[in-house]
């Protein structure tokens, strides 16, 4: 039994630039070039004890540090990006005995400020979960008490001159928070109404948007020279970039084919179709278990003497849910990027002692990555009703043991006899009619198959939608 579905391309993709019809290959894009902006979004959240979230305050202390340090030797000379961060480190990364040194101090001075740890505190015993604002927000309020200790660390050790202005007051920002009981007032509103965690965001929300606008003034009044990217990145803009890299520790970067169940929507063949130019591929899916597949070769391993393998293996169909909102992930508990013992030294324990969110890892690892994955799966599927138009299904490419990042490595092969024919679109050239037809007759007469359709599109009055009529006369048969 055979389900079908199928898959719009521009004729640049399938016979110009990466020649995918004659390659008998599907490409995985990047979530960034779909032409849903939110493709991906997950509702991250953090909720934990004290050990995670000083651990999350010592992983931010390291990651600026980085890219101080990176500053500190190119200045604006060679740029310095969010992929420096190092997100994925721990102490004992550090590449010398020395540098380690240097940030063990770090630390140490860095939580040897009493302000702080009973901000932490009290950001751990937060009754609501903390989002992406609110993290924000606390992020912006510490992060020139950071720089200071970290300079301050610099001059002492001699890397650096010694400056003329420090900055006595760099955690006064953390003490006004605990002066004016911040967080102990935002308790008794959500008290007062019942827990409604609405307070909460529209406060942070209102705060990240005025903070939007207060960079957009200073950059427009030239207070910020936008010319000194590097700088900004460290000074200005790391709290928010930082949350962005931090996300990275929770699932694999993933890369997706899309198809469509139905190819009957002009929307969808102007999008997708390349304008109605472009042509539709109609695959054949297996139907295994009510599920659909379809086998494609791409890397499934290395050798150590070989590099690389190669081999078929069966991927499967995901329906897109077009629902309204995004799923929930509880970061501290869904970590699922480091190797455990690097998880328990950098995230899950502190002085001996180990945290409450690795309690569910703790009881049962396999159940953990079941519900690790099914969070995974359900939010790379998931798009907003405006795109319910597509009927889309979808190829996952994901890996917590591999990388995809290089294109090539996105390309996979599908075998010639799951392509069951193509349907050309209104605007598809002659020209370009032509050259598919082509390459497919030097794939049968290959194959020996006689079997292959091709379908012209046509818009239909009586439907009103887009319709297509096999073209019968175009046929290859076998040789005799």
């Amino acid at each position: 039994m055979k389900k079908e579905f199928y898959r719009f391309r521009r004729i640049n993709s399938l016979i110009g630039e990466f020649e995918e019809l004659e390659n008998q290959s599907i490409y995985f894009a990047e979530p960034e070039s779909l032409n849903d902006p939110m493709e991906g979004f997950r509702d991250m959240y953090w909720r934990g004890d004290f050990i995670v979230w000083r651990n999350l305050f010592r992983h931010y202390l390291l990651c600026l540090e980085r890219l101080c340090s990176l500053l500190i030797i190119s200045g604006e000379e060679y740029p310095i990006t969010t992929a420096h961060m190092p997100v994925f480190s721990g102490e004992e990364d550090f590449p010398t005995p020395m540098y380690q040194e240097l940030f063990v101090n770090i630390t140490n001075k860095f939580f040897d400020n009493e302000s702080l740890i009973k901000l932490i505190e009290s950001i751990s015993k937060r009754t609501t979960p903390v989002r992406r604002d609110e993290l924000f927000f606390y992020l912006r309020n510490i992060h020139s008490y950071a720089l200071e200790v970290i300079y301050s660390e610099y001059e002492r050790s001699g890397l650096i001159p010694e400056r003329d202005n420090r900055n006595s007051e760099a955690d006064k920002p953390i003490r006004d928070l605990l002066s004016r009981d911040f967080i102990g007032i935002l308790e008794k509103s959500l008290l007062e109404s019942g827990g409604d965690e609405k307070i909460a965001n529209a406060m942070f929300s209102a705060h990240h948007h005025s903070n939007l606008q207060m960079d957009l003034i200073y950059r427009f009044n030239g207070n910020i020279d936008s010319d000194k990217k590097n700088r900004n990145l460290v000074i200005i803009e790391f709290p928010k970039e930082y949350i962005s890299q931090l996300e990275k520790l929770v699932f694999p970067d993933w890369y997706t084919a899309c198809f469509m169940s139905e190819c009957k929507s002009s929307s969808v063949w102007g999008h997708n179709g390349d304008n109605h130019s472009g042509a539709c591929l109609i695959f054949n899916a297996d139907v295994i278990n009510e599920k659909f597949f379809l086998k494609l070769k791409g890397r499934n391993g290395y050798s150590s003497t070989s590099g690389p393998t190669y081999g078929f293996r069966n991927r499967m169909f995901y329906p897109i849910d077009y629902i309204q909102g995004y799923g929930q992930i509880d970061f501290f508990r869904m970590l699922g990027r480091l190797p455990i013992p690097k998880l328990n030294s950098m995230w899950y324990s502190l002085n001996g002692a180990l945290s409450e969110c690795a309690d569910d890892m703790i009881k049962s690892e396999d159940s953990w990555r079941e519900n690790y994955w099914e969070n995974f799966y359900r939010d790379v599927t998931v798009k907003s009703k405006d795109w319910s138009y597509e009927n889309e299904h979808r190829l996952i490419l994901a890996s917590s043991l591999d990388s995809f990042s290089d294109p090539k490595d996105r390309s996979l092969n599908y075998e010639f006899s799951s392509l069951k024919g193509i349907i050309f679109g209104i605007k598809t050239t002659t020209e370009d009619k032509l050259k598919v037809i082509k390459i497919i007759e030097k794939k049968c007469r290959e194959t020996d198959r006689d079997d292959f359709k091709f379908y012209q599109a046509n818009y239909s009055p009586e439907e009103k939608c887009i319709t297509y009529s096999e073209m019968s006369l175009l046929s290859f048969k076998k040789e005799v």
